[in-house]
């Protein structure tokens, strides 16, 4: 994926800022600790806006293939090669960077998409069905 290097990069600089939060509770040197927390937070902000540098664009390309999947019921393997498309056009396995779901349900909630899960009772993986799609008009 093009950002997987840049997402971890972000998460990683985020484990140290976290870190950096807490220790802080425990040492006496807080102003310089605050200093370098606000340094981190500087690097992870420039990585963060590569990161979604080309949101706009990947937005409307995916838009436009799930539009066409509206009403349709989507097995597994629809649903793999959904995501894997999603996941290629934006470059990331990960629609935000600080959270951790990176299945089609995350990417779907991402991309404002309304679907319905329906219960497979011949499989442990549910059907879904796309309803609808709110456009967004900030990208």
């Amino acid at each position: 994926m093009e950002f997987e290097n840049l997402e971890k990069k972000i998460n990683r600089l985020d484990k140290d800022i976290e870190a950096l939060r807490r220790v802080k509770r425990y040492l006496s040197n807080k102003d310089e600790i605050n200093e370098i927390s606000d340094v981190l937070n500087k690097e992870r902000q420039i990585y963060a806006d590569e990161f979604y540098l080309g949101d706009g664009k990947a937005y409307i390309e995916c838009i436009a293939i799930i539009e066409e999947l509206i009403d349709k019921e989507l097995g597994k393997e629809e649903q793999i090669e959904l995501l894997d498309k999603i996941k290629e056009i934006y470059g990331r396995k990960s629609p935000k960077i600080n959270k951790k779901s990176y299945g089609v349900n995350a990417w779907l909630k991402f991309l404002d998409v309304e679907c319905e899960w329906i219960e497979n009772t011949n499989s442990d993986w549910a059907k879904l069905i796309i309803k609808e799609v709110t456009p967004r008009s900030h990208n």
